[in-house]
């Protein structure tokens, strides 16, 4: 069954079109986004005893804790000064080319990588890569994330920054202030061991407003990134 085929997937763009990866990817867990898939692509690799090579955008960092390199499977983060995951993912498939080694190219991104591909090199789409060799398919009338991610690895990597200063710089409601004990409750006197009957219902309300305000705040900001599917 070996051809000897090297699979190029285009890391941050399948992230975003697979809806279980991308539910991390939004959700604070991109770490755990990108292992998941790793963990799925290698269980591919070892079955058809094919390479697979994942290619992330870099952050400019030294180094990746994430990155790996085995016999079937490696995982890589592009420099700088390589130009991005595209140009990496152009240049491995072009060096396939030319040694005439079978190549298959996953990613939506159809404008500013498919179009570049040099001659001979196969593409597949996220979702049908993804349904036909690592998933079932979904269930009868379960939602499915579709269409050209163009250039998504920067939208994405520039959506987590943003994400992560403002979840920072939100404030956070106040702490309901502890009880005082009931010896320090009597000698204060019958009125002040307990809110009034206005206090109580009244501080209730601001605590719940606040949360909600947060929650809807958070809700807002995930509807204004690109590409977000309803």
């Amino acid at each position: 069954m070996t051809t000897n085929r090297l699979w190029l997937i285009d890391g941050h763009n399948v992230i975003f079109a697979v809806p279980s990866l991308h539910a991390l990817q939004v959700t604070d867990r991109r770490n755990e986004a990108r292992r998941s898939l790793a963990d799925r692509l290698q269980r591919f690799a070892h079955a058809r005893g094919e390479r697979v090579l994942i290619v992330f955008d870099g952050t400019g960092l030294a180094s990746n804790p994430d990155a790996r390199r085995g016999s079937m499977l490696e995982v890589t983060y592009t420099r700088p000064a390589e130009g991005g995951a595209d140009n990496r993912i152009i240049y491995e498939a072009g060096q396939r080319a030319v040694q005439r080694r079978p190549v298959t190219v996953v990613t939506d991104d159809v404008s500013t990588l498919v179009a570049r591909l040099p001659l001979g090199v196969e593409h597949l789409g996220v979702q049908e890569f993804w349904l036909k060799h690592i998933d079932q398919p979904p269930a009868p009338g379960a939602k499915r994330v579709e269409g050209d991610f163009s250039d998504v690895e920067h939208e994405l990597l520039a959506q987590a920054a943003a994400e992560d200063a403002a979840i920072a710089a939100a404030p956070r409601p106040a702490s309901p202030a502890r009880r005082r004990p009931a010896a320090s409750r009597a000698a204060a006197g019958p009125d002040s061991a307990r809110p009034s009957a206005e206090q109580a219902p009244r501080d209730r309300l601001l605590l719940k407003r606040e949360t909600g305000r947060l929650r809807q705040q958070r809700r807002l900001e995930r509807q204004r990134k690109p590409g977000r599917r309803r």
